[in-house]
């Protein structure tokens, strides 16, 4: 017999029914349930069976009194077993919404983030705009006066680092073209001897677009994850002058043969190195370090070539 079942629901009888009343009611389901009566039912014999042993148990009053313990034990087990899948529920259907409520959170932080990167990133174009306006005007002044204001490229140059991460040339310019066109990008090659910490540098077309960069406030993780310098070591002093602040002026340098009247900046191409392999390269130990300075060491001299 299933301990499961019910020994009172089987009879249809109460809990507290009499003898009397159980004799009636083993009668009227014996009758109701005898295999000679249901031949088509194969569980016939196991239910008539079943009736016969809750009569004799309920019947015997020692034995009715055992099960009775037993029955109350087992239905307190079970309501406690129901009161608990209830209190799992709700801390499940909780947890649930707090997660819920978390990620919805999150999701907004970061939305929040991503606008305010974008809205940062917009005041610094129209910054760069009109520092770009300021700069024409103030050239074409000096070229009236026969001065030029010379933007080395040097000025215009950037140099980031981070920690982790692999940054090509197309990454970094999709993540820092947001503050002015990019010129040119040199990325230190990969070497196996190379540190952990990596470098670029990012040559923009104006230096109004560089000190954009250089200061730059935002929250978005892409921008914050590098760290940024002046390639020259501190603020060129072409910033100064493009924001309108006195300093002394560079003497013009005369043109040279080969150099239109007019034009005193020779630009300085950088030939993209990033997918040379250093290691079959003489000195294939370079550090990231040395790569970057060795680059900024000939730019300096191209810079001391042009104000000679």
């Amino acid at each position: 017999m299933d301990p499961e079942v019910d020994f009172y629901e089987l009879l249809g009888v109460a809990v507290e029914a009499s003898e009397k009343e159980l004799t009636k009611a083993y009668r009227v389901k014996a009758l109701q349930h005898h295999p000679d009566k249901n031949r088509d039912n194969p569980d016939a014999a196991k239910l008539f069976h079943d009736i016969k042993a809750a009569y004799d148990m309920l019947s015997d009053p020692q034995l009715r009194s055992s099960y009775d313990e037993k029955r109350r034990a087992s239905i307190a087990k079970r309501q406690r077993q129901d009161l608990l899948s209830g209190q799992r529920k709700r801390m499940k259907s909780q947890l649930e919404k707090d997660e819920r409520e978390a990620r919805q959170t999150r999701e907004q932080e970061k939305a929040r983030a991503q606008q305010q990167m974008h809205d940062e990133a917009a005041r610094f174009r129209d910054e760069t705009q009109r520092d770009e306006a300021r700069r024409d005007r103030r050239m074409r002044e000096h070229m009236q006066e026969d001065e030029t204001i010379e933007v080395d490229e040097l000025d215009r140059t950037v140099r980031v680092r981070w920690d982790t991460g692999i940054y090509d040339r197309e990454s970094l310019a999709r993540i820092f073209a947001v503050f002015g066109e990019l010129e040119e990008i040199v990325v230190a090659p990969h070497s196996v001897h190379a540190r952990k910490r990596q470098s670029a540098l990012l040559v923009y077309k104006s230096v109004a677009a560089a000190h954009a960069l250089m200061n730059a406030r935002v929250s978005d993780p892409e921008i914050s994850a590098f760290d940024r310098f002046w390639a020259a070591g501190a603020e060129p002093r072409s910033v100064h002058e493009i924001s309108g602040m006195k300093m002394p002026s560079a003497s013009p340098r005369p043109p040279t043969n080969n150099e239109p009247v007019g034009d005193s900046t020779r630009q300085m191409r950088i030939p993209d190195i990033s997918a040379i392999d250093i290691r079959s390269l003489p000195g294939a130990s370079m550090s990231f370090a040395d790569f970057e300075a060795l680059t900024l060491m000939r730019m300096r001299l191209h810079q001391d070539t042009l104000a000679k």
